[in-house]
């Protein structure tokens, strides 16, 4: 379930870029971006990514991965620099 709440907040993304340049607002970008990483931080304490089948955690490690280049592209166009690690 986190998993496809997951997928589904990332395929928002170019949605949301377009409302933000249509209204000329930047704070649509702010307020998907903490919905992202809301989603991801659901889906990282509910799915384990270590320790399951080869392609499950592959899948599971490609969803992180999205995640965080759909962070960092929305950071970017926010004209903010993205930590390289937490």
């Amino acid at each position: 379930e986190q998993e496809r709440a997951l997928i589904k907040e990332l395929a928002n993304f170019s949605e949301e870029i377009r409302m933000a340049a249509r209204d000329y607002d930047p704070s649509y970008i702010n307020r998907y971006l903490m919905r992202l990483a809301g989603a991801f931080h659901r889906f990282y304490n509910a799915c384990r990514i270590k320790g399951e089948a080869d392609d499950v955690a592959n899948a599971r490690l490609l969803l992180a991965a999205a995640t965080r280049q759909v962070l960092a592209n929305g950071l970017t166009i926010l004209g903010l620099s993205k930590p390289e690690k937490m």
